[in-house]
């Protein structure tokens, strides 16, 4: 074990089998400066650990303003109490229910015990129990996102000043939680002890093979066989995995990462159901040259296969409306000038 080891370790895995590299690509950039990042031979993950600065405050919502304001000045720090990006993300309810649905009979249950845990706002149950009898709980660590939730009819748990006392959850949801902790299989295994016997959990990350390792709240990125490896570590049964994307609406934000392998879910039980399943094949790079060539060549493919049409779509789609209006206004204008009645609405009225 060399010192770099004794330091630095897999946070999916434990593994000092690990390997410290950086990452300049102008599309897909990685956390070089002020970051330590490392591969992992045994999982196939990366961790990333933070040598200088002080770390992210989830306490205060910090961490959610930072990619969505460009904040200069004092008079600047003004924000709205929820991050913008929650009415993107309130969108994912719809394939995290259809991917229950289709993996597992939770539904069937005439009322569901529901932890979102690091579940912010409380946005996800609140859909939920527009759809089924849940009693909802969120735990997290922000005092302004935990207010919300409580407004919007779950019972709430503050992480930074109490542990979860509840058990027996027939669902719990951990929707891009994981890739943020230090040590994601030590919260897995206490989330499995507040589990019922028959209870699912459902999780999601950003794919390692699909985003930029960029986003400084974060300190793990999980390949698919990463995730599934952590959760049978664990002693989960795997119901379920997969890829899903974040809502077409999100370029609004310039964000155009949304395509298909964008994240990973997986969906586990806590006792064994008989699933026949298969599992990622295992596709760990041997070495640092190997991972970076993989991983360059998945960006380029996206790039020109996934991220161009990304924007083209509402590029043409607004085009098609600017050309309409340009010629309606123009003949509205010239019938108005010359005629003295309107054209177009004469032709709109005509045609209902």
């Amino acid at each position: 074990m060399n010192e770099t080891n004794k330091i630095f370790f897999c946070r999916a895995c434990s593994s000092e089998k690990i390997k410290e590299f950086k990452i300049n690509h102008f599309g897909f950039p990685g956390k070089n400066k002020n970051w330590k990042c490392f591969f992992c031979f045994d999982c196939g993950s990366v961790s990333d650990f933070k040598i200088r600065k002080k770390e992210i405050s989830y306490a205060d919502g910090s961490f959610r303003n930072i990619d969505h304001f460009n904040i200069k000045s004092d008079d600047e720090k003004v924000l709205p109490p929820i991050d913008p990006w929650s009415a993107i993300s309130f969108k994912r309810w719809s394939h995290i229910w259809k991917n229950l649905e289709k993996s597992s009979n939770i539904f069937s249950n005439k009322e569901i015990k529901m932890l979102d845990y690091g579940g912010y706002q409380g946005f996800l149950p609140y859909a939920f129990k527009q759809k089924h009898k849940i009693n909802s709980y969120v735990a997290d660590l922000d005092p302004q996102g935990l207010a919300m939730a409580e407004f919007l009819g779950s019972k709430t748990i503050n992480l930074a000043k109490n542990e979860i006392e509840e058990n027996n959850f027939d669902l719990i949801t951990i929707v891009h939680v994981l890739e943020h902790l230090d040590k994601p299989a030590d919260n897995l295994l206490k989330l499995k002890n507040i589990l019922s016997e028959d209870g699912i959990i459902y999780a999601e990350v950003p794919n390692l093979y699909g985003l930029p390792m960029v986003n400084e709240a974060h300190k793990i990125s999980f390949s698919e066989y990463s995730l599934v490896k952590m959760f049978k570590t664990s002693g989960f049964e795997i119901l379920n995995f997969g890829f899903t994307k974040s809502p077409k609406e999100s370029i609004r934000f310039d964000y155009v990462y949304n395509y298909d392998s964008e994240n990973i879910f997986i969906i586990c039980g806590k006792k064994e159901k008989n699933v026949q399943l298969n599992l990622p094949i295992v596709k760990i790079p041997k070495s640092i040259e190997e991972f970076k060539y993989n991983l360059k060549l998945k960006y380029a493919v996206l790039m020109f296969k996934n991220i161009s049409f990304t924007l083209i779509k509402p590029s043409l789609r607004y085009l098609k409306k600017s050309i309409l209006y340009f010629v309606y206004g123009l003949v509205d204008f010239i019938s108005l000038k010359i005629f003295k009645f309107s054209l177009i609405s004469r032709f709109f009225q005509r045609k209902k």
